[in-house]
Order: C-alpha cells, then structure tokens, then sequence
C-alpha cells in the first residue's frame, strides 16, 4: 500500500522505470499525444520515452508542453528528453528562452553567489540547453548577434555554463564584443562578467579588472572579483586594493576571491 509521500511524489508526475517502460510498445504519434494528457504519470512515462527516442518529430509538442507544464516531475521528464534530443531540438529551443516562468532575473542581485560552481540557470530553456552540450555553443553565440533581449539574457547563461564545464573556449569573444555593445545593460553587463569566469586567460583577467576598478555598482564589482577568483592564478594588486571598499559584499567577496588564488598558488 502506497504511503502519503509516495501518493505526493505520483501526483506530481514520479513514475518508475519499470511504468515508463510501459510505454515502449506505443508509437511516437500516440506518446506525443499522451503529452497532454490529465494524468501527470502519463505525461511523464511519455516524455522519457520520447527522449530515449531521441524523437525529433516530438521536439515542438515537448517545447509546447514544458510551457505549460505545472507538475514537477513532468517537467523535469520533458527538459530531460529535449536535452536528449540534443542539436537538432535547438532551433525551436531558442525561440523559448525567458518566455516560460518567472524565475529569470528581472534584476541585479542583492547578495553574492559565494560557491565557486558555476550557478545553474534558473531559466528552464536555457537549463533545459544546458544539458545538450558544447556542440551548441555556435547557436548561442549566434543568439548573442541575432535574437532579441530576453534570449539574449538567458543565452549568456546557458553560454557561461556550458563553457565553464566543457572547458569549450570559442564563446569568449562573441561575449567581449556583447560587453561593449550593451555596456547600458545592466543585466546584460552583470550576467557577461560572471560569465567569464569560464575563460581564464590574460585577455579575461584584463576585462575583468577594468569592470573592477572602473564599475560604479557593487553588483559588478563583486561579480568581477568573483571571475577574478575562479581564473587568477596569482593574487592582483587591484583585487587587494579591493578589500577596502565600501560595500559589504565586495569585501567579502575580495577575502574569498583572495584566499581561493592563494590555495592555487599553494596547494596541499
């Protein structure tokens, strides 16, 4: 007999192997149908198996549903088969980003981000982006020329992510020229600068240090100092000149950010 959390979990959408494998013998057409169907299981065992599919004919009813879709689980079944899809899902992928929820960033943030992981975007596309890989960095970077400002936004995160993981290097000056062109920004600006803490490198350090001793807002400053942390390899004067200033959260900041360059240069 199935207890309250298992009962919480199902409406929610969890289903087990064993249920999703159920829906082997059922045709494309019908799971893609069973997409919007009322029961969330239904529409979670159809979606996994659409992505082990690797259907591509599913891509846009899977966009469509994860717009809509309210249930965890489900959500989660449909991110995942569209990862799985991978390259051939990122044209119509794109056209969603920052349209679904409200979870993107609207502003610049109130307090530093003090792990040194690079933070999973909290756009569901560009999350959703995150997991098809490096073989879609030449898509974002075209998003960076070409498409309009909420995909733009989400597309540097997905960009900084990707990158930092795979160590794909080929964004960084598609991102230095996105730096210039909306250097009015503040999103914009923001999300670059954390963004290049995925391409250590002298040209990065110079970017960075300009934004630290030249950036007004503390919100740029501490992201800088951050970046700064993750791709120095040596300790730099204006990151110790950093420690007096003003704001809380760049002094902070600046102490991590030091002590973290430090441990480099002396591992255990």
């Amino acid at each position: 007999m199935k207890n309250k959390k298992q009962k919480a979990k199902e409406k929610r959408g969890f289903t087990t192997k064993v249920e999703n494998n159920l829906f082997i013998i059922k045709s494309d057409i019908e799971l893609i149908s069973l997409l919007k169907s009322i029961n969330p299981k239904e529409r979670t065992s159809s979606a996994t198996i659409l992505g082990q599919r690797k259907s591509e004919k599913a891509i846009f009813a899977l966009c469509e549903q994860l717009k809509n879709e309210k249930v965890l689980y489900s959500k989660i079944a449909i991110s995942e088969a569209l990862g799985k899809i991978g390259k051939p899902a990122i044209n119509k992928l794109v056209k969603y980003l920052g349209e679904i929820g409200n979870n993107q960033h609207k502003t610049l943030p109130n307090k530093i981000f003090n792990k040194w992981s690079y933070p999973l975007p909290r756009d569901i596309i560009a999350r959703t982006i995150c997991k098809i890989g490096d073989s879609i960095l030449v898509d974002l970077n075209n998003i960076l020329v070409n498409g309009n400002k909420k995909q733009i936004d989400e597309a540097i995160d997905a960009i900084g992510f990707i990158s930092f993981y795979s160590e794909n290097k080929i964004s960084f000056e598609i991102l230095e020229k996105s730096l210039q062109k909306y250097s009015d920004d503040e999103i914009i600006k923001w999300k670059i600068t954390r963004a290049l803490s995925a391409f250590p490198g002298k040209k990065t350090e110079l970017v960075l240090l300009n934004i630290l001793k030249t950036s007004r807002k503390p919100e740029f400053v501490w992201e800088a100092v951050r970046s700064l942390g993750l791709i120095c390899k040596e300790v730099p004067e204006e990151l110790l000149l950093a420690k007096n200033d003003k704001n809380d959260n760049v002094k902070k900041m600046v102490f991590l950010a030091i002590d973290k360059i430090i441990r480099y240069e002396t591992p255990d």
